[in-house]
């Protein structure tokens, strides 16, 4: 029964189809909403753990290619996605913005060992990305938006510095002082942290289920909705990888992997916090379909056709 549990907990897929159920046929659970700033905190902690930041002082040498990195990833792409959708789907044009201004997800390094990528240049990513992430989305959100949706600037700074910088400074000091305790729980980080975005997922849905439900059932829609959410996914790919391309393979590959898994947990959160509409939250949960099943797609892509023959 544990080794069953331990592998549910570790699945993404079963964990946030899980979340979407309760959440929709569950409507009390709409109360954990209320946990949702301590639950991403404590996401953000764990995975902060894993940060060296002596391993990253050798990869972080090469600045230029990092700066225009962080240029693209949290500006030039939210823009050019707000450029592109936004007049076609307004709901979904804000959902995929949303997306496209987040930070590198904590999980991209692993996934860019897994694809043939540099780990030490998504670490550097991840951890650059995650400390402008609070200055640069409410500044492009309010840019964006501010004429048509009602933005809330600070509140969107604060909440982003609440949910970052705190965890981000309270695990470095953990590391400093006490590296037994590190790697004593680092094993349990990761189902831990699934777990709790899987709550944090059912309190943003359930506060919005009936409208959410009401939304599914229109299935073309539905339809519509994960078609776009994968096409927008694939092109990333493309755009971050052609963005460098006089960089070598393994770094461009790893500039594409490093702007396609973001870290949609904090765009859910945001959207629940400032955007509560179920149009712009139900396409953000969906969003874990294309994050969870294109890597090895993409992998088989960049091997046979990208990378170059020796």
């Amino acid at each position: 029964m544990k080794r069953i549990l331990k592998v549910l907990s570790e699945s993404y897929i079963f964990v946030m189809a899980a979340s979407l159920v309760i959440g929709l046929f569950v409507p009390q659970a709409k109360y954990l909403i209320a946990w949702n700033t301590f639950l991403l905190q404590v996401i953000f902690f764990l995975s902060c753990l894993k940060i060296d930041l002596k391993q990253m002082k050798g990869t972080a040498k090469d600045w230029k290619f990092l700066l225009l990195a962080n240029i693209l990833m949290l500006v030039g792409f939210p823009l050019l996605t707000w450029l592109v959708v936004n007049p076609l789907y307004p709901d979904m044009g804000l959902a995929l913005f949303l997306l496209a201004a987040m930070p590198v997800g904590m999980t991209a390094p692993l996934l860019v060992e897994v694809a043939g990528g540099k780990q030490s240049i998504a670490m550097v990513l991840t951890v650059t990305t995650s400390l402008l992430a609070p200055i640069t989305i409410p500044l492009l959100t309010k840019l964006m938006y501010g004429a048509t949706v009602a933005v809330d600037t600070l509140g969107m700074f604060k909440q982003l510095a609440l949910v970052i910088f705190v965890p981000f400074i309270l695990a470095l000091i953990v590391r400093r002082l006490i590296p037994s305790f590190v790697n004593k729980i680092k094993p349990t980080t990761k189902p831990i942290s699934i777990c709790l975005l899987g709550l944090l997922i059912i309190g943003a849905v359930a506060k919005q289920s009936g409208a959410i439900i009401a939304l599914s059932q229109d299935w073309w829609q539905m339809f519509v909705a994960i078609g776009a959410l994968y096409v927008f996914f694939l092109v990333t790919h493309l755009i971050g990888y052609y963005a460098f391309w006089w960089k070598k393979h393994d770094e461009k590959n790893t500039a594409s992997i490093s702007l396609v898994y973001m870290n949609f947990t904090l765009a859910i959160f945001l959207a629940s916090q400032f955007f509560p509409k179920p149009e712009i939250l139900l396409p953000l949960v969906l969003s874990i379909l294309p994050w969870a099943t294109l890597l090895p797609l993409w992998k088989q892509v960049s091997e046979m056709f990208l990378k170059p023959a020796r």
